[in-house]
């Protein structure tokens, strides 16, 4: 049974279309399409998009935060190396727990629910959701039941999807390291010298890294709320051409990391067939287009722009980082065209965002 953990290709795809505008940026502009509408300069992009209402749009996104169970998670698997078998005391996040388990949907054990032996890192999102949290308080030598769903959908096994399952679990030993002043002044991080202090920088960490992820979830939102309440023509020919093409390029990268086809990976990652990856691809890049043109509108409403000067400065300073011997010799390598229309996009992302209204969740 794998659960999280497993679902981290999908992940990454769905990173992947969310900023598939940053794609082709590297490489020299070809020949456009026959349409010549391949970028959202080529064409007068409010006639293809009528804008919803986007001021002040209420969006659900959770608040950023970082619980106690998650700093331990950290801290215990930065010194995973000096774990040690623990007793006296139950299973904490963090700990690595030897546990037995099966798993039963309607009473019956399910193909690949059930194993012996397995070492499983509490809080590392390995198996589903709810399964860990509940292994969480269990002695040495303890059954229990635990009752759970699988998520719907399940990539893994989409014959799973939303079924209720009741795992029989027993702890056989657990095993964590004995955190110490010592061991975190070996970090050799400047004013950390206690456990405490690593504690508090951990934390610190975590939720600096929390408020970017809301950040970028309250944009996506924003986005989202928009294209729900705006009406679309088709999108130019030329312009879903050239984002499918890059969208097949970046993820035969990703293929390849995994050993598969672009047919075997679009098609595990989000239970279709090999058979319809292509149409899968077209829609993601018609539906990308869409969303280009209509944060194209939105700027253009707003005022937003990317200057040749904002372009210059960036290069030059990625023309440096990059190691290269001049901006222009950086430039030669680069879709200039793409990134500018890349930046304008991530400007009107921004404005949206800032101009929502986050209601929490639930």
């Amino acid at each position: 049974m794998k659960g999280n953990k497993e679902n981290l290709m999908k992940r990454k795809i769905a990173a992947i279309l969310t900023a598939i505008m940053a794609v082709g940026i590297l490489g020299a502009c070809g020949d456009k399409d026959t349409s010549g509408l391949v970028y959202i300069s080529d064409f007068e992009t409010e006639d293809y998009v009528k804008l919803g209402e986007y001021i002040g749009a209420e969006v659900e996104v959770e608040e950023p935060e970082v619980s106690d169970g998650e700093v331990m998670v950290y801290m215990k698997s930065t010194f995973s190396g000096y774990a040690e078998a623990v007793s006296g005391r139950s299973v904490e996040m963090g700990d690595t727990a030897n546990i037995d388990y099966e798993g039963k949907m309607d009473g019956v054990a399910f193909e690949g629910g059930t194993a012996k032996g397995t070492d499983l890192t509490i809080g590392s999102g390995r198996f589903i959701p709810g399964f860990e949290e509940q292994v969480v308080g269990m002695e040495i030598g303890q059954t229990r039941d635990i009752e759970l769903a699988f998520p719907d959908p399940y990539t893994n096994n989409p014959d799973f999807s939303g079924k209720d399952v009741v795992f029989t679990v027993t702890v056989n030993s657990i095993s964590a390291p004995e955190i110490t002043d010592e061991l975190v002044k070996g970090l050799g991080i400047t004013d950390c010298d206690s456990v405490e202090a690593y504690r508090q920088y951990v934390y610190d960490n975590l939720m600096a890294q929390a408020k970017a992820d809301f950040q970028e979830e309250k944009m996506d939102a924003a986005v989202a709320a928009l294209e729900e309440s705006s009406t679309f023509k088709a999108p130019p020919d030329g312009m879903v051409s050239r984002l499918n093409e890059n969208l097949k390029s970046t993820l035969t990268s990703y293929a390849q990391m995994y050993g598969m086809s672009l047919e075997q990976y679009v098609s595990y990652a989000y239970g279709g067939t090999v058979e319809n990856y292509e149409e899968f691809l077209t829609e993601q890049a018609k539906n990308t287009a869409q969303r280009y043109i209509m944060l194209a509108v939105v700027a253009d409403q707003e005022g937003i722009s990317v200057t040749d000067e904002e372009l210059e400065s960036e290069f030059a300073e990625l023309a440096t980082a990059y190691g290269y011997e001049s901006v222009e010799a950086y430039k030669e390598e680069v879709n200039v065209e793409a990134y500018k229309e890349f930046q304008l996009i991530q400007k009107a992302r921004q404005f949206l965002g800032e101009n929502a209204v986050v209601k929490n969740k639930g």
